[in-house]
């Protein structure tokens, strides 16, 4: 028993101290940091997340730099892998500069030239390249000048010789999948023998490089040829190749493409077909000058149609027919019409006859002569005509017929006044002809009259 002045016995239990209290826990107006414990364990998930943020701020700045570093080398890499291809190639290419433009790189100021092709060079401003996994897919080039110098034999031999070369061929691995020439010019001097240049403005092409070969387009509005005696065109030119085949078209009137047009079908090794197809037109809209044809004439007309066809086996066929109107010859009263059709057939190489061929200007009609003959980079056609005599009378014409003939229009008439004079004697003639598609400014027709009309006074 004990006394309430006695002290309390013992416990046997520990009593808990103060400072065991949950205080933090219990009492929210005491400040975690009052107990270490608890206070580092609630800083933790913030220190993580500025670690992550730092991380992902770092990789961020990371890439901008490599980005801006690839802006600024990635050209200089894709401009050194075009100077490099065009090297492989035996192509020698400069280029001012280069940069990135978000839909490719821009390389700026090229020029080229090749070794093995001496006389050939390319300028310009620009070559757009756009790239799939940092290979070339597409190149765009725009404003460029393509000049050539010397003969097309020439400059096809050098070609060859060129692409049997170490240089040559085509590299499958380097060359894009697509090629784009837009609003271009070529200039070639010297296409021919003598003299002479072909220019052609406007110029656009499109290629696409397959497995089997390329596919290409290329055409211009406006092609020009420079010759002795004058200047042929413009006339808009396609040309169309695919592996094996090739299409070209002339069409020698612009304004109306369809109406006069030379077509001219091949493959690899040969031209199969020919079509030429001119309704009467004058040769001044045809982009053919009549000085250039050695013909003259106000009221000159032309009118041709042409077919060709290779058959194989060193033999092909030919036809023509067409006309020359309102020919002025000298000695000749009045202007004349100058109609043909002739036929050939045979080895293209060697040289076809022309055959079943006849001439006829005004009322003189003779026979045809001469040879067609191909090669590797044209044709050639020769001919000679002549015509037996006919009357002067028959170059007469009414007085009521609106179209005097000079001196047999003043005989008319003396002798419908007088029925004193006579007209007598003949009139014959011979020409020649001479194409060569290889030296257009060799072009040469030459008509020749022969005319002895005499007027007999107080005939009977």
């Amino acid at each position: 028993m004990t006394l309430p002045s006695d002290p309390p016995p013992p416990d046997d239990k520990p009593q808990a101290l103060p400072l065991t209290l949950d205080l933090p826990m219990e009492r929210p107006d005491v400040s975690p940091a009052v107990v270490g414990v608890p206070s580092r364990g609630k800083a933790e998930p913030r220190t993580g997340r500025a670690i992550a943020l730092r991380v992902v701020a770092t990789v961020a700045a990371v890439l901008v730099v490599a980005a801006a570093a690839g802006l600024f080398m990635l050209p200089r890499w894709v401009k050194q892998q075009v100077v490099d291809a065009a090297s492989a190639h035996g192509v020698t290419l400069t280029v001012e500069g280069a940069g990135f433009d978000g839909g490719g790189f821009r390389l700026t100021g090229l020029r080229a030239s090749a070794a093995d092709v001496p006389g050939a060079s390319v300028e310009a401003p620009e070559l757009l390249v756009e790239t799939q996994s940092l290979k070339m897919s597409k190149l765009t080039l725009r404003a460029a000048v393509l000049t050539l110098d010397g003969p097309w034999s020439r400059v096809d031999a050098l070609v060859d010789r060129w692409r049997a070369g170490t240089h040559g061929g085509v590299c499958s691995d380097c060359l894009p999948t697509e090629l784009v020439v837009d609003g271009s010019r070529v200039v070639w001097t010297h296409p021919m023998p003598e003299s002479g240049n072909v220019e052609a403005n406007d110029v656009h092409l499109g290629s696409a490089f397959r497995g089997n070969g390329a596919e290409i387009h290329v055409s211009s509005s406006k092609v020009t040829l420079d010759v002795p005696g004058g200047k042929l065109g413009p006339w808009r030119v396609d040309v169309d190749r695919t592996p094996g085949s090739s299409r070209v078209r002339v069409a020698l009137d612009p304004a109306v493409p369809e109406a006069c047009t030379v077509l001219v079908v091949g493959d690899d090794t040969r031209t199969s077909h020919v079509d030429v197809v001119v309704p009467r037109s004058p040769p001044a809209r045809l982009g053919l000058p009549p000085a250039v044809l050695g013909l003259s004439g106000k009221d000159l007309q032309i009118e041709a149609s042409i077919h060709y066809s290779d058959l194989g086996g060193d033999h092909a066929e030919a036809s023509a027919t067409g006309g020359v109107h309102g020919i002025e010859a000298g000695g000749i009263p009045r202007p004349l019409d100058v109609t043909w059709e002739a036929s050939a057939a045979g080895d293209p190489r060697k040289g076809m006859d022309v055959k079943r061929a006849r001439l006829a200007a005004g009322p003189l009609v003779g026979g045809l002569t001469g040879t067609l003959k191909t090669f590797d980079d044209g044709f050639r056609v020769e001919l000679a005509w002549s015509a037996a005599g006919v009357p002067c009378a028959a170059f007469d014409t009414p007085l009521d017929s609106g179209q005097p003939f000079d001196i047999a229009f003043q005989l008319r008439r003396l002798a419908d006044a007088t029925g004193i004079t006579k007209l007598s004697g003949q009139v014959s003639a011979r020409g020649t002809a001479t194409f060569d598609s290889r030296d257009l400014g060799s072009t040469r027709l030459a008509f020749v009259p022969d005319v002895s009309c005499q007027v007999a006074l107080f005939a009977h």
